[in-house]
């Protein structure tokens, strides 16, 4: 049985950096960008039409607020998962998108596995709002705001990791289990080393015992 692609819609009016998403998410095997929507007369027809997974959209567009398209988005298609994706650096903004519904708010400047991380999160039916946006406040439940993984900047998939490196799975098994390509392990593990200062798997497995991760 051959399993779709999820499909993704873009909604941003910058033609670049559109066109850059849209090169960047459909080198990950797993996914398909189905659409581009530069103009907010545009979007409801596009989710219809489309009938993406995942909405990737901007908070302004051409004047329009993405935050209540989104809202509008989420409330006649259910099943739809919606994102923000944006320059503006801002708590109060994050906060009305939570309140939204929508599933999740990150800024242009992450850097690409941040980005692929939160866009997976939001995929596997967790939300993801960006815990570097300044000054905002993590509710308890949320799963990144976790003292100990912000303190060694750990994402919520980088712990995961972490946990089924200490079980023995290695790259391709643990990419078959989380759903993702074994590239987007390989860059996980990469990250976490980094991050971690560690060489091995063997240190690895200390770190996450020591910790109880």
């Amino acid at each position: 049985m051959i399993l779709r692609p999820t499909k993704i819609l873009l909604i941003d009016d910058h033609l670049i950096f559109n066109n850059g998403l849209k090169l960047l998410l459909d080198e990950q095997p797993d996914w398909k960008v189905c659409g581009q929507v530069f103009h907010p007369k545009d979007v409801f027809f596009s989710i219809q039409e489309q009938n993406p997974d995942l909405v990737v959209l901007d908070i302004n567009l051409q004047g329009i607020n993405g935050i209540e398209l989104g809202k509008k988005a989420v409330s006649n298609f259910p099943n739809l998962k919606v994102i923000i994706l944006t320059m503006y650096n801002q708590s109060k903004l994050l906060e009305e998108a939570r309140k939204a519904g929508l599933h999740g708010y990150m800024l242009k400047d992450a850097t690409t596995p941040e980005l692929l991380t939160g866009l997976r999160a939001v995929l596997g039916g967790k939300t993801y709002f960006d815990r570097k946006v300044a000054d905002w406040e993590q509710t308890p439940d949320d799963p990144f705001g976790d003292d100990f993984a912000r303190k060694l900047n750990l994402t919520f998939r980088e712990l995961e990791i972490i946990q089924l490196v200490k079980e023995g799975l290695n790259n391709e098994q643990m990419a078959e289990r989380l759903g993702v390509s074994f590239f987007t392990i390989k860059t996980h593990r990469k990250n976490i080393h980094f991050k971690l200062g560690i060489n091995n798997v063997a240190e690895l497995i200390q770190f996450a015992i020591k910790h109880g991760v």
